[in-house]
């Protein structure tokens, strides 16, 4: 087989919204459709929301606040977006176990002297669309997801801060141990031009259980940006994997950004075999 290969990655994002001049309550729908050849789902995330005075509430297919509030090395990384990037994509090393896009209900609170809060609850992690999955098929369900975020400046510097966590249960009734838990802080500063983030988590699924870290620095210069990311599990039940990720871009023109990942992995699985090497992605992308 070959070392290389070429490929597309095509979204249009669809955004409706409106205002009540009554109330100034804001709501929409956003959809993103997937444009690839080769794609067999024509959408990747659909949901409508309701926002406010009151915080803001999204119902559909979209991620909960473990994703959308997590903080780590891969916050302040160039490229692709370093260990949470478009192709070299560790997610066991980046915030652990989510719900993903399965359908739920999310609230934000209003941002409160730079705090803000995030809950969210999905009946079934692997659900999403028209799909009811109530089946004992080992998924993963009554997924709770809550997080606490931070923005601030302090002395000439900025500093973001979150810690995330996770409740629910695999539907199963092989496993002795069903529960899944986690939770998961990170930080992200910029240091005398330089910036620095990274995040510590543990989690149980199943009664397995993982500790994992990630650390990051990067800096820019001028339109160009460089970092590396660095991630390991510890302890873990089913591997320890590590990633260390050097990423680079830099704007060629506006909407035009040329980025590139390389990464040195180790996925550490129990049975050995090739689970090591070098991986590599390009990317041109354009934004309008």
């Amino acid at each position: 087989t070959g070392a290389y290969d070429f490929r597309n990655d095509t979204e249009v994002h669809v955004l409706a919204k409106g205002r009540d001049e009554g109330t100034g309550i804001e709501y929409g729908a956003t959809i993103e459709l997937e444009a690839d050849t080769n794609r067999t789902g024509n959408t990747d995330e659909t949901w409508v929301f309701l926002k406010g005075a009151f915080g803001e509430f999204r119902l559909g297919d979209e991620d909960g606040p473990n994703d959308l509030m997590k903080i780590g090395a891969y916050t302040i990384a160039a490229g692709t977006g370093g260990l949470d990037g478009t192709i070299i994509d560790t997610p066991i090393l980046v915030d652990g176990f989510d719900s993903g896009d399965a359908t739920k209900i999310i609230y934000f609170t209003p941002t409160i002297a730079g705090f803000q809060l995030g809950v969210s609850y999905a009946p079934h992690a692997n659900g999403d669309g028209d799909e009811i999955n109530v089946t004992n098929d080992g998924g993963v369900d009554d997924v709770l997801e809550g997080g606490v975020a931070f923005t601030g400046s302090f002395g000439g510097f900025d500093i973001k801060a979150s810690v995330i966590g996770t409740l629910g249960h695999v539907n199963s009734d092989i496993l002795a141990d069903d529960e899944v838990s986690k939770i998961y802080g990170g930080i992200a500063t910029t240091l005398f031009g330089f910036k620095i983030a990274g995040g510590y988590g543990t989690q149980e699924v199943g009664g397995a259980d993982l500790d994992w870290f990630n650390v990051g620095a990067g800096a820019s210069f001028g339109a160009a940006n460089l970092s590396v990311n660095y991630g390991k599990a510890l302890d873990g039940d089913v591997s320890e994997p590590d990633n260390l990720v050097v990423s680079a871009d830099v704007g060629l023109m506006p909407g035009v950004q040329l980025a590139v990942d390389v990464s040195w992995f180790d996925e550490d699985r129990p049975a050995g075999g090739n689970d090591d090497g070098i991986l590599g992605v390009v990317r041109l992308g354009v934004a309008f």
